[in-house]
């Protein structure tokens, strides 16, 4: 899925990221998260519920529980792993919250508080990383910098993925 070449190429960004002062990397998170936010927030609730032509296509609400539940998975993974615990398995590769139905604008604002955590969690890490990490499918061991820095990756193959959604249902 992952070429060993971007693989390799990720991995340093995110360890390198992940070296820079908390306020840095903050900052590097939020840009991320309003630049999705920025993507999303003219869509109507109509819109994020069409998904592309072809199966098993994802709709902009599918993307956004899918954040939610990444996201907040990579927040308990910070906590886990900077406290040099293993952190309690969850979820997996595209997993998302259930859908309930809510209208779009109160799942945003669920994206919202769920990146106010993230940052939160970020303020909060130490300088250094303790020992302990937890295994990413793509990128190996992270420790807890290393996760806060994998959110803005996330985030941005993200943006492109909300971007590619909106230009199929709106026939770009």
């Amino acid at each position: 899925m992952v070429s060993e070449d971007i693989r390799a190429r990720v991995t340093s960004y995110i360890r390198h990221q992940a070296q820079k002062p908390n306020g840095e990397l903050v900052a590097l998170i939020d840009e991320s998260q309003q630049r999705l936010l920025g993507v999303l927030a003219s869509v109507d609730d109509a819109t994020s519920r069409r998904a592309p032509a072809g199966d098993g296509e994802w709709c902009l609400r599918d993307l956004v529980r899918h954040v939610i539940d990444a996201e907040d998975l990579v927040v308990a993974l910070i906590a886990a792993t900077q406290r040099g615990e293993a952190p309690a398995r969850r979820g997996g590769i595209g997993s998302m919250i259930d859908d309930d139905g809510r209208p779009w604008a109160a799942l945003l604002d669920d994206l919202r508080a769920t990146n106010a955590r993230m940052l939160d969690a970020t303020r909060g890490l130490p300088a250094a990383a303790p020992d302990g990490a937890a295994k990413h499918p793509f990128f190996g061991e992270l420790d807890c910098r290393e996760w806060a820095a994998f959110q803005r990756v996330h985030d941005a193959d993200h943006i492109q993925h909300a971007q590619r959604i909106l230009d199929s249902v709106r026939g770009a």
